[in-house]
């Protein structure tokens, strides 16, 4: 099983749309998928109510509730037990020991970030954390910083200089874009379902060019993680 972690220690940093993203795109794939939930908010379980009740939520992942370290570990052993593709994990607020152990136990580390100053400035930071926590612990994961909320067209000149800022550093290979889609996926459920749903309706037509493109976005993160972790 493979464990990916999507880490911030900020809040709005891109973490839940990157991780939902990624999951459609594996799901896409014919993976299965371990969610684990860290956030006491319950983004991931809300996100799955409401697929529900769409018809777009993919019997193939399954949401752990791991808020506290014992959680974690029950819910590792038995995601791993039950052969699961891989496993998600988004980081919670702030630095702990829960934090650490995820961090420590993965096999790619995600650092979403929008083109803002103040996002790319919590990127480095955290970025920097994983580095010398790895350091600390003797460990070689990769990590790699995820552009999120990129516009489709033309950046501006502070997005270009934060852009090329991060370009010094691992990067995913492709962003996710500035979309509609993106922003949907809390209330919509999985992209691909979505995508799916609507390509058999066609009071959707003009709908489904704006899903494609998304998925496509994410299918080029799904090839990215998994050529990362599998080789």
């Amino acid at each position: 099983m493979q464990l990916v972690t999507c880490c911030s220690f900020k809040g709005g940093a891109g973490k839940t749309t990157a991780l939902m993203g990624l999951c459609s795109a594996l799901a896409a794939d014919g993976k299965t998928i371990a969610l684990f939930e860290a956030d006491e908010n319950r983004p991931l379980s809300k996100w799955k109510e409401n697929a529900t009740r769409r018809n777009a939520w993919d019997p193939l992942c399954e949401i752990f509730i791991t808020d506290e370290l014992p959680l974690l570990e029950v819910a590792y052993e038995e995601a791993a037990g039950r052969g699961f593709d891989y496993c998600l994990v988004e980081t919670h607020h702030g630095s702990s020991e829960l934090n650490n152990t995820v961090i420590a136990s993965s096999n790619l580390l995600l650092i979403p970030t929008m083109l803002t100053p103040l996002d790319a400035d919590e990127a480095l930071a955290t970025f920097r954390y994983i580095i010398e926590l790895l350091i600390g612990e003797n460990l070689a994961i990769p990590a790699a910083i995820l552009r999120q909320r990129v516009p489709a067209n033309r950046l501006n000149s502070s997005e270009r200089l934060i852009s090329e800022m991060l370009s010094t550093l691992p990067l995913a290979d492709t962003p996710m874009h500035e979309r509609d889609a993106f922003a949907a996926m809390k209330d919509r459920g999985m992209l691909h379902l979505n995508l799916r749903n609507a390509a058999a309706n066609s009071s959707m037509r003009l709908t489904l060019r704006n899903l494609e493109a998304a998925m496509e976005d994410l299918r080029s993160l799904g090839k990215f993680v998994s050529s990362t972790v599998e080789h």
